[in-house]
C-alpha cells in the first residue's frame, strides 16, 4: 500500500467490512495507515454505506473494488450511485460469482410442491433480478434448452450490458484454479476510457504469462520456455481469428483489429501479440499498408489481399 505516487497524487483507501471480527482485524492491521488519515475502515453492509462513501469521495477520481462473499449481497441498485458519478475517472472491478449466481437462477425452474418452498424460490429468483438490475434473464432460464455453461453466459452478458448502459467500457476475465480449468468466478472491469481496457488487458496477459512460467519453474527437464510455447500457440490462434475477420473487413487499421478483439477475447492476447501477427501478415503479403512501407503504426490503413486459388495462407 502506498500513500503517494510520483506526481505526487494523494491516495486514500476506504475499506468496507460487514463482519465484526473481520472488521476488528482489518482495523488492527491498518492502524498505522488510519492514524495517518490514509485508510478508513467502515463496518457495515456495502449498500447501506454507499451514500456515505460517495459523499466522502466527493468529486475525486475513484477506483472501486467490489468483492462480495458469494453472488447475492451486491444488488445493482447499490452500484447506480457509483455508475452515475459525474467524475469521468470512475472505475470498477467487480468480483462476479457467475457459477453461484447461475445456481440461484436455476431455482426459476425448481419443482417444489409446498408453499414454503415456492416462497423460498420466489425470493431467490427476485434476488437474482435485483443483482442483475432487470428480469430479462428469466426468459432464457424458463426452459431446459440451454446448458449450464450457456445459462452462465446469459447472466454474464446481461450483467455486462446493464453496466455498459451507463457509458462504461466493460470487459470480463475468468479466474481459474489452473490453466485450462473452468472459471471459478469473473473479474468484471468497468472504465469510461477505452485506453483503460488496453492497459488492463496488458496487465492481465503479463500476469498470466508469469503464472505459467512459475508453474513450470520446478521442472528441470523442460527444454524450452513454456511461455514461448504458449506465445506461439496463441499467436497462431490470433492469426486465424484475424484472417476470418478480414473476410468481412478487407480494409482496416491495426488499431481497429485490436479494438475488435479486445472485448471478444479480453486478456487472451497482449499488444506484442497483435503487433507481431499483423506484421507477419504484412511480411507475407496478406495485408498491404496504404503507404507502401512494411513498418506501420495503429493508424495506417491495411488492405487484405485474398490468396490465389490453391494457395494456403
Amino acid at each position: 500500500m502506498t500513500a503517494r505516487w510520483s506526481n505526487p497524487i494523494t491516495l486514500k483507501l476506504i475499506n468496507v467490512e460487514a463482519n465484526r471480527e473481520n472488521h476488528k482485524k482489518l482495523c488492527e492491521v491498518t492502524e498505522s495507515w488510519v492514524k495517518r488519515g490514509i485508510v478508513t475502515n467502515e463496518r457495515g453492509r456495502f449498500g447501506e454505506l454507499i451514500p456515505k462513501i460517495i459523499t466522502a469521495i466527493g468529486d475525486a477520481p475513484a477506483f472501486f473494488f467490489i468483492d462480495p462473499y458469494g453472488p447475492s449481497p451486491i444488488h445493482f441498485d447499490y452500484l447506480r450511485p457509483i455508475l452515475t458519478r459525474r467524475q469521468p475517472i470512475t472505475e470498477l472491478i467487480i468480483n462476479f460469482d457467475l457459477d453461484g449466481l447461475r445456481r440461484l437462477a436455476d431455482d426459476l425452474r425448481a419443482k417444489t410442491r409446498t408453499d414454503i418452498g415456492r416462497k423460498a424460490c420466489d425470493t431467490i429468483v427476485g434476488n437474482v433480478t435485483r443483482i442483475l438490475g432487470r428480469d430479462r434473464w428469466m426468459q432464457f432460464f424458463a426452459t431446459d434448452r440451454l446448458s449450464p455453461t450457456e445459462r452462465q453466459k446469459v447472466l454474464l452478458d446481461d450483467y455486462m450490458d446493464s453496466l455498459s448502459g451507463y457509458g462504461y467500457h466493460v470487459v470480463a476475465y475468468p479466474i481459474r484454479d489452473s490453466m485450462g480449468s473452468a472459471p471459478k468466478y469473473y473479474l468484471i472491469y468497468c472504465t469510461r476510457h477505452r485506453d483503460g481496457v488496453g492497459l488492463m488487458k496488458r496487465f492481465i496477459r503479463n500476469e498470466e504469462d508469469q503464472l505459467l512460467r512459475e508453474s513450470y519453474e520446478s521442472d528441470q527437464l523442460l527444454l524450452i520456455d513454456p511461455v514461448e510455447g504458449e506465445i506461439r500457440s496463441r499467436r497462431a490462434e490470433l492469426r486465424t481469428a484475424i484472417l476470418n475477420y478480414l473476410q468481412n473487413r478487407p480494409k482496416l487499421t491495426r488499431g481497429e483489429i485490436k479494438w475488435q478483439f479486445i472485448f471478444e477475447r479480453f486478456g487472451d492476447f497482449n499488444e506484442t501479440d497483435y503487433n507481431a501477427v499483423v506484421q507477419e501478415l504484412i511480411d507475407t503479403g496478406v495485408l498491404s499498408p496504404s503507404h507502401g512501407r512494411s513498418r506501420i503504426n495503429d493508424d495506417v490503413l491495411l488492405t487484405y489481399i485474398p490468396p490465389r486459388e490453391g494457395v494456403l495462407v
